[in-house]
């Protein structure tokens, strides 16, 4: 496994494999098998706690001794400056297209103003803004103490019922912040940086069988209602730890470099996220337009392979030869 700069080179592979998850998880069409949507359901488990641990833990990895206000305005270039770029493009193709095929989401044009407190062009984009807090939020605690405070805190509120507006996600940075800030303590824990940056086969083979037999009972008609309350806590935590533990076996036996697919997938996985449904969504037409009846295994898995494939393979190409090109279109979408 390769460490660059401290960094955990097994953590880009997570991100790589949690983003080719997102993907999967949002192509869950209504002829989709009831093998698929266990799939859908299991990556549902764990995928945004993972994305949202690799945030908080390259965060700390790569932070850099800035004022509090210059922070801020690299994030708003980073993060929202996209999302509102993003936001106007997904809302124009919506408003151009579906009169004429089905989208998710339909919209309107008071979207236009909506989007100012509401992902309205994707649920999915509620992301952006729940890391957008975090970002505001984890600079205020300066030490490494006060960060484990704020963990410690994040915790305990993670697991109390309450109600929060649904304006600028406020919500979905409630139930994310704790694997945010997990993200930050594991970096700044020796003991725990130490375990997640050591390649054993005993682990793996730990975190797979636990995985494993966690989602099992999750799903299994065995589940009570204990066990499944105690699962619904466990499982996000099982499920990072089983997805840095397989990419510290892919770390193990290839060899990482920048060209390597996984790296290259990494690297564009915001751009994946931003988009993945917009491609995802053309290809989805085209598919209706077609006369094939999905509902036929044999024809519903090479349409799903082929639409996931779109939603990530058309923004890579997306992110390395347009968008990177011109300085207009890197500040637009913070590259």
């Amino acid at each position: 496994m390769d460490i660059t700069k401290n960094r955990i080179v097994s953590l880009d592979i997570a991100k790589a494999i949690c983003i080719i998850l997102v993907v999967v998880g949002h192509y869950i069409p209504d002829s989709s098998p009831e093998w698929y949507k266990l799939i859908h359901d299991v990556i549902y488990t764990f995928h945004m706690p993972l994305f949202m641990f690799a945030s908080g833990y390259v965060y700390i990895a790569t932070k850099k001794d800035i004022g509090y206000g210059d922070f801020l305005v690299k994030k708003i270039k980073r993060l929202m400056i996209p999302y509102f770029t993003t936001s106007v493009i997904v809302i124009s193709i919506k408003m151009l297209t579906q009169g004429n095929m089905s989208v998710d989401s339909p919209v309107t044009w008071v979207s236009y103003l909506k989007m100012f407190y509401l992902p309205e062009a994707g649920a999915f984009l509620w992301f952006i803004w729940a890391l957008w807090w975090m970002f505001v939020l984890l600079p205020i605690f300066k030490t490494k103490r006060s960060r484990t405070i704020l963990f410690l805190i994040c915790l305990i509120i993670h697991y109390i019922p309450m109600t929060l507006p649904k304006e600028f996600c406020i919500a979905q940075c409630k139930n994310m912040l704790v694997f945010f800030t997990l993200g930050a303590f594991a970096f700044e824990n020796g003991f725990i940086h130490k375990f997640l940056k050591d390649y054993s086969i005993n682990k793996v083979i730990l975190a797979i069988v636990t995985f494993v037999i966690c989602e099992y009972l999750y799903f299994s008609d065995l589940n009570t209602d204990v066990l499944k309350t105690t699962l619904n806590i466990l499982l996000p935590y099982i499920g990072i730890l089983f997805v840095i533990e397989i990419s510290k076996l892919i770390c193990k036996y290839q060899e990482i470099g920048k060209d390597h697919i996984m790296i290259i997938v990494s690297m564009s996985s915001y751009i994946i996220y931003l988009f993945h449904t917009t491609f995802e969504g053309f290809a989805k037409a085209v598919f209706r337009k077609l006369p094939l009846d999905s509902n036929l295994w044999y024809v519903f898995l090479p349409e799903a392979i082929v639409v996931i494939a779109v939603g990530v393979i058309i923004p890579i190409l997306l992110h390395r030869y347009v968008l990177k090109r011109w300085q207009l279109t890197r500040t637009l979408f913070g590259l």
